[in-house]
Parts: structure tokens; C-alpha cells; sequence
């Protein structure tokens, strides 16, 4: 009964705004899986996530739909199928009530919740290698073979892996862990590690597109790896306090600190007192040691190898969430009973009120597109837009006839689009235009279309912001 209130409540907290504008990466999913499924392929060059979660979408949509709620409604499902993974992932550790624990705190975790509530694929990886990570336990702790444990471990690692190429950081884990424990035993597990790997080879040429795709990305456009990638000084704070506090934010950046250095640190010496006490027994050691390398490995990777491939971003690491939570239950489930009881409100508290902030705060919900789309067409405007490339919201939202793009591709914009930018405008034949600064700083970081704006006589008259989205309103007696 525990379990099912648990996965009850897991599943109402990521229904709660669901129906919030898409994003960009949204918009892009969604229009993706509308088409052909041939397109997929086409939309995959320029996106670097192997394609699972494409094909997947692109069944969903044609059954049921692409409303924002039914585009969501899979990730919502994932995020509440890790939380019942979790449970069987802390069960293994024969510990009280350890899967319990575990389980409770990632349901009402705000990071887990956020990602439950996209639809884009990091949900579904963090399900995939926790399902992984729950056999590969199995696999090196069972005394004899155990053949379903071990295709359950191939098919969630394979599933892994074609979801987020941050899968491969897993299994460097489990590599890991498997060499300590087993050492000269290891052999039969290699296996295991080969054939994953083999079943990923059919996608490789393709990966080598996207990485060619991407790497050139980063060179036409100098600004792109700062939106790609968090600072390197930044990155590690930054991933513990995301992990512990979610996508808000307090706007008093000192406040911020102090409350988010004091929260994590807690968190911190809850886990580690309580996971190195758990380690000094024998019996389950070996379970301690995947789930540390489960959270370490791949965030320290992922950190040192964004140096050079700029990718690194904390929802990007979800799929090591599960671990984290797992580590807290391990520093809490010792305790005496009161301090255990104090520490899970503590931490429930942290987690709740997180996410009630996020729940009720429209600042810290998505991009609103859908307020965008829908005021262009109440007030009868255009919008300029620095590239083509990010007109897929305003194309889902119906706002397609809308806008005006001043650049193309996956470029600058260049002075040679000002012609066609003021001969855009003019064939509205309208006295206002609206100006999004949206993704400016990467693709128009010397604002040349506001330039050209105020040379043909517009003037800002208005500025709106939809949740993350400036609008600026810009007025001439110039028609023709």
C-alpha cells in the first residue's frame, strides 16, 4: 500500500501543469513526429540525441495525438516508472526500508518532476538506466546465472543508450564498478558490456553526422557553446543544487547562494555520514559501490569532457537523480528513529515546497509560445525573428504566416539579409511589427536587425514578456 500511495502521489504531482506552453525543443519534437517518419532522420542531423525517443513519439503522435498534455503524458509515465524502479533498486540493498524511502523522495523530487513534464527524452533515459542499473546489480549479485536478470540488463542498457547518448556514461560506470568487484572474474560479465555496444554499431555513422553537425554549429556561431554549455567552474555547483532544489531560483543571488550552499551541504552530510557507515558492512558493500559510481562517474565525465565537446547541462544528468536520491536514503535509514524521522521531513520539505514554488510561479514554468502565437494574432502582427531555425513554436502554435526570419540556417545573420528583412516587413504592409530578441545573443549578437529597423523609420513602442520571451512592438508611417 505504501508503494502504490508513493506512485499515486508521484503520478498527480507531474499532471499538475501539464498543459503549459511548449518550448522550442518541444515545438521541434512535436512538429517532428506530425510528419513523415522518413523526417525523423532529416530533424536527427541537427539534433544530438540518438533516436529512440523519436521513434517512439512519432507512434504516440499518430495514435493519439499532439496536444501539449498528450505530448507529455509519456514522460509523465517514465518519471512515475523510475520512481517504482528506485523502490526495486533500494530493495536490493536489504536495508529496512530503503526502496521506500529512495522511492518517496524521488517522487516528490522538483528536478525529477520538471523533466517528468517535458517532452523531450531525458525522462525516458533516466527510466531506461535505472531499469539498467536495477539488473546489473542483479547480474554481479546473484550467486548463479540468472539469464533474465541478464537480457533484462541488455534490453534496458540498449534502450539506454539509443535514448541519450549520456548512456554511454552509465555503462563506463558499470564497467567500473564491475572491474572492482569481480576483478579477475569479470570475464563472464563482458558480455553483457559487449553486446549493448553492439547493438548500438548500426547507429555510429549517423553519430558521427550529428557530432560533424554539431562541432560546425559551434564554429559559425561563437555564442552557441555558451548556450549549449554551463561554465566549467560553474557546472559542478551547479548540478548538486539543481538536483536538490529544481529549476527555481531566488532572485537575490546572494540569498540564492546562501540558501542553496546550505541546503546542499546537508543533503551532503546526510549521505555521506550515513552511506559511510552503511559501507563498512560487508554484505553490502559492493551494492554502495555501483550506486556511488552510478552518480560520480558520469558527472565528472561528462564535466571534464565539456572542455571539449561544450554539452554539459544538469538536466542532461537526470539519469543519475535516481542515484542521488538513493545515496540520501542510505545516509537516513540508519539513523535512530527520531533523527531518521526529522531528516525525511527535512528533506520531503525541501522537496515540496520546491515544487510548489514552481506550481504556482508562472516565471519558472516554460517558454510561453502559445501566449506569443496567440497575441500576434489578436493584434494582427508580424514578428521578426533573428533565425529561421527557431520558428517551430510559433509554426505549432499556427502562427506560421507570422514571420518574418532575418537569417536562414544554422548561421549569423549577415548584411547581406537586410535587404531581404526590409523587404519582408514591407510586404506586410503594416505600420507595427513586433521584434523578438530571443536567441539574438547567438545568432544576431551585433543586434543588425534592430539597426535595420530604426533605419527604416520604426520606433519601440511597447515591451511585452511571455514567461521568458520578450516581445517588442515597433512603430512607423512607413508602409511601402
Amino acid at each position: 500500500m505504501r508503494l502504490i500511495a508513493i506512485l499515486a502521489t508521484a503520478l498527480i504531482l507531474r499532471l499538475i501543469n501539464l498543459n503549459q506552453s511548449l518550448w522550442l525543443d518541444e515545438a521541434v519534437q512535436a512538429i517532428t513526429s506530425q510528419g513523415s517518419f522518413s523526417a525523423i532522420f532529416s530533424e536527427l542531423r541537427g539534433d544530438f540525441h540518438p533516436p529512440l525517443y523519436h521513434f517512439f513519439m512519432w507512434l504516440w503522435v499518430h495514435l493519439f495525438g499532439s496536444s501539449e498534455i498528450v505530448l507529455r503524458l509519456p514522460s509523465v509515465l517514465f518519471g512515475v516508472g523510475t520512481v517504482w524502479v528506485i523502490y526495486k533498486l533500494g530493495s536490493l540493498g536489504k536495508l529496512g526500508n530503503l526502496g521506500i524511502v529512495a522511492a518517496l523522495f524521488l517522487a516528490t523530487a522538483p528536478f525529477h518532476i520538471y523533466y517528468s513534464q517535458e517532452a523531450r527524452m531525458y525522462a525516458m533515459t533516466a527510466f531506461f538506466a535505472s531499469l539498467s542499473m536495477y539488473y546489473f546489480l542483479r547480474v554481479i549479485g546473484e550467486k548463479r546465472e540468472n539469464r533474465g536478470a541478464v537480457w533484462g540488463y541488455l534490453a534496458g542498457t540498449a534502450a539506454m543508450l539509443y535514448s541519450d547518448y549520456y548512456g554511454f556514461l552509465v555503462l563506463l560506470a558499470q564497467i567500473i564498478g564491475g572491474w572492482i568487484i569481480l576483478r579477475r572474474k569479470i570475464a563472464p560479465l563482458l558480455n553483457c558490456f559487449i553486446a549493448p555496444l553492439l547493438l548500438f554499431l548500426p547507429w555510429l555513422p549517423f553519430f558521427l553526422i550529428q557530432l560533424k553537425t554539431g562541432l560546425q554549429a559551434t564554429q559559425d556561431l561563437p555564442n552557441w557553446a555558451g548556450l549549449a554549455n554551463v561554465s566549467f567552474l560553474k557546472a559542478l555547483p551547479l548540478t548538486f543544487i539543481k538536483f536538490s532544489l529544481g529549476r527555481i531560483t531566488i532572485f537575490n543571488r546572494a540569498l540564492y547562494a546562501l540558501v542553496s550552499l546550505g541546503i546542499v551541504g546537508a543533503l551532503g552530510l546526510m549521505g555521506g555520514r550515513g552511506a559511510f557507515n552503511w559501507y563498512k558492512q560487508k554484505d553490502r558493500k559492493d551494492h554502495y559501490l555501483v550506486i556511488v559510481l552510478w552518480l560520480i562517474v558520469p558527472i565528472f565525465t561528462a564535466w571534464l569532457t565539456s572542455v571539449f565537446i561544450p554539452n554539459y547541462q544538469p538536466f542532461r544528468l537526470l539519469l543519475v537523480l535516481p542515484a542521488f536520491y538513493l545515496l540520501l536514503a542510505y545516509g537516513i535509514i540508519k539513523e535512530y528513529r527520531l533523527q531518521r524521522i526529522l531528516l525525511c521531513i527535512f528533506i520531503l520539505g525541501v522537496n515540496l515546497t520546491s515544487s510548489l514554488v514552481y506550481f504556482v510561479n508562472p516565471y519558472f514554468h516554460r517558454e510561453d509560445w502559445r501566449g506569443v502565437a496567440n497575441y500576434l494574432r489578436r493584434e494582427n502582427l508580424s514578428i521578426v525573428i533573428s533565425s529561421k531555425t527557431f520558428d517551430w513554436p510559433l509554426v505549432f502554435y499556427g502562427a506560421e504566416s507570422q514571420i518574418v526570419s532575418v537569417s536562414d540556417g544554422v548561421r549569423p545573420v549577415k548584411d547581406k539579409d537586410r535587404l531581404s528583412l526590409i523587404s519582408q516587413i514591407r510586404k506586410t504592409g503594416k505600420r507595427e511589427i513586433a521584434y523578438t530578441p530571443y536567441l539574438a545573443d547567438v545568432y544576431d549578437w551585433q543586434d543588425s536587425a534592430l539597426a535595420w529597423l530604426e533605419e527604416s523609420g520604426f520606433v519601440k513602442i511597447k515591451e511585452i514578456n511571455f514567461n521568458q520571451i520578450p516581445v517588442w512592438v515597433y512603430s512607423s508611417s512607413i508602409t511601402k
